[in-house]
This record gives structure tokens, C-alpha cells and sequence, in this order.
């Protein structure tokens, strides 16, 4: 569950930074503290909320990273493999 936390905290860092970028160089153009903080508020609750409904309804946050690395792992408690006699 911690994971979930940072990696919505991570989401809404990344989220800030680019923000900040973006009024400093782009806009030129300073919005209240205020905006920002709500802004960034909802990020956070909308990571949350969705890296949970990935986890209820798909599987764990290390399946999540595998996704996202490229990395595959084979779980072995899902693999089954038949070893013994056929029974015909």
C-alpha cells in the first residue's frame, strides 16, 4: 500500500515540476500558489485512485513495474506444468 502512496507522490512531484517549468519559461506568466496546490491535490487523488483500481482489478504494483520496466517475470505459483503419467 506504501508503494501506492509514493508512486502517486512521485506522480504528483513530476506533475509540480513541469508546472512550475512551464510558467517560468513557456507562459512567463506566474498563477497564485493557491491554483497550484488544488492542482496538484487532484493529481494525487486521481494517481491514487487509479493505481488502485489497477491493483483491485488486475494484480500486485511489482506486476505494475514489470509493465512499465519491460522486465517479464514468471510467477511460479500460476505456472502450472504437467509432470506425471497421462492418464489414458
Amino acid at each position: 500500500m506504501e508503494k501506492l502512496f509514493i508512486l502517486a507522490a512521485l506522480i504528483t512531484f513530476l506533475f509540480c515540476s513541469i508546472k512550475i517549468i512551464e510558467m517560468k519559461y513557456i507562459s512567463k506568466e506566474w498563477k497564485p500558489l493557491k491554483t497550484i496546490i488544488r492542482d496538484a491535490v487532484v493529481v494525487f487523488i486521481s494517481g491514487v485512485a487509479a493505481i488502485f483500481a489497477f491493483n483491485v482489478s488486475n494484480g500486485s504494483m511489482t506486476d505494475f513495474f514489470n509493465i512499465v520496466t519491460d522486465n517479464t517475470v514468471l510467477n511460479p505459483s500460476a505456472t502450472e506444468v504437467f509432470t506425471g503419467e497421462p492418464g489414458f
